[in-house]
């Protein structure tokens, strides 16, 4: 959901349906807060706002490395490392796909042996927070989805990695 929106899963019963099943009522609630927007929303909207927050906002991209290097040339050594731990879990990128790329990270953790997964949301865990407090400030709906993001990965990065990057801010 969070990348750029389609009309399939925009109209989707079916996701109405898993977001209705989902037995964490906090989880629950942000997908159904995410699901209202979706459904009182034009697709030409939809597609306007996507464009505008995520393609054009430097303080809410999703590309992760952008809030700290922004476009100079220190962002491409971060790319090396974060393509060497998908490597390491035997993931291998597509020539045209940036590593930082939430919903690309989001998709790797999905499938990746937890302790892979863990190591990457470790390396964006500030960057994904901070992306959830400029969201929040802007009472942005994504808000909604980057917070389950956050929801999920307190519940596998150790406390110590959450309050290190925390105060790192």
């Amino acid at each position: 959901m969070l990348r750029y929106p389609d009309q399939a899963w925009v109209k989707s019963e079916e996701m109405l349906d898993m977001i209705s099943s989902l037995e964490d009522q906090k989880v629950k609630k942000a997908f159904l807060a995410f699901w209202d927007y979706i459904s009182k929303t034009s697709w030409e909207e939809l597609t306007e706002n996507y464009v505008r927050w995520f393609d054009l906002s430097e303080s809410t991209t999703l590309y992760l490395t952008y809030g700290i290097f922004g476009d100079n040339r220190e962002r491409g050594p971060a790319f090396v490392r974060l393509k060497l731990e998908f490597a390491k879990a035997g993931f291998y990128l597509k020539e045209n796909e940036l590593p930082d790329y939430l919903p690309l990270i989001l998709e790797f953790a999905s499938v990746a042996e937890p302790k892979y997964a863990q190591k990457v949301f470790a390396i964006h865990w500030k960057a994904i927070t901070n992306l959830l407090e400029a969201l929040k400030k802007e009472q942005n709906p994504y808000m909604n989805l980057v917070h389950i993001c956050v929801m999920t990965m307190e519940s596998v990065l150790p406390k110590t990695v959450q309050k290190m990057n925390h105060h790192a801010s």
